[in-house]
């Protein structure tokens, strides 16, 4: 008999599904089959196919899915961002994962900013990803709850930490959006409130960095639009040996991230491929990639000596 009570099990290296009942599976495998489809237009119409199987083989369950041996997420059954995952032939982020596995041998630290339910601060936690220390900042009340079950089932081996990353600590900014995914205390569009949060500062990790003695440092930064002024916050931080890892999403035609990274503070920008990372010396060359104007781009930004050789010297 399935219980109920416990969520929906998914192993993302067999594929399994387990605990589930009959129409649950049905709406897995109808989840399986939209990733598999829309994996090659990077996922555009997925979230569409996720709000029919909630609507028409709905569930209230949630889903755990088993990354690594010692790796667990959970989010909601048909979510429409995560369960991408039930797709168990790809990955959650091709361009990041694979150069973070790349690096495995290189000991950093990594501050995973606008973690969302803690996807990135998991595996790169896990013995798979080296066992690196992490921090995951989330603003969202919400989305901050499904990052703290996440944590917790990862023995919380990742601080997590509830704030909105800022030019300065301690302001009170209003959280807005619909999506989880997309929820900023930007507001352009007339989104709805789903909360406050106070503001953070990224000097203010500069302690905890130097605390765990590493070698280098990575902040992934995807804060809905408040890159830059993160980035104005980080100043101290960006002068330790520190990687960034953002998103430059295509619907921006301005490139204002790439602009602000290569023009203002004088990083060289990289572009993970299929075996290496490409250097872009131009903001024209990073237009090019960003063909598709529904979706995020994953670029590296640094001007540490020690980055820059780590990756001209990387092969995956």
């Amino acid at each position: 008999m399935t219980n109920t009570d416990t969520p929906i099990a998914h192993n993302f290296q067999s594929g399994s599904i387990e605990n589930a009942r009959i129409m649950e599976k049905l709406g897995m495998f109808a989840l399986r089959t939209a990733g598999w489809m829309t994996r090659p237009v990077e996922y555009v119409g997925f979230s569409k196919a996720a709000g029919l199987v909630r609507a028409f083989v709905p569930s209230k369950r949630k889903v755990r899915t088993r990354l690594f041996d010692d790796t667990e997420f959970e989010y909601t059954y048909a979510d429409s961002y995560w369960s991408r995952l039930v797709y168990s032939g790809d990955v959650y982020s091709r361009a990041e994962e694979h150069f973070l596995r790349a690096i495995g041998n290189i000991d950093y630290a990594y501050i995973d900013c606008g973690a969302n339910f803690g996807y990135m601060s998991a595996i790169v936690t896990s013995k798979a990803y080296g066992n690196k220390p992490a921090i995951a900042i989330e603003a969202d009340p919400t989305t901050f709850k499904a990052l703290e079950v996440n944590a917790g089932l990862n023995d919380n081996r990742f601080e997590i930490h509830h704030h909105a990353v800022f030019s300065k600590s301690g302001e009170m900014v209003n959280i807005h959006g619909d999506k989880h995914e997309a929820r900023s205390i930007l507001n352009d569009d007339g989104d709805r409130e789903t909360g406050n949060v106070e503001t953070l500062a990224l000097d203010d990790l500069v302690n905890w960095y130097k605390k765990q003695n590493t070698e280098a440092l990575i902040l992934k930064l995807d804060v809905e639009g408040v890159e830059i002024d993160a980035l104005k916050g980080a100043t101290n931080l960006l002068k330790q040996n520190t990687l960034i890892m953002f998103e430059d999403h295509a619907s921006d035609q301005n490139h204002d991230v790439s602009k602000y990274l290569m023009n203002t503070l004088g990083m060289r920008l990289y572009y993970s491929e299929k075996n290496r990372c490409r250097e872009l010396k131009t903001i024209e060359e990073v237009a090019k990639l960003k063909t598709n104007p529904r979706v995020g781009y994953d670029f590296i930004a640094t001007k540490s000596d020690f980055w820059i050789e780590t990756i001209e010297a990387c092969n995956y």
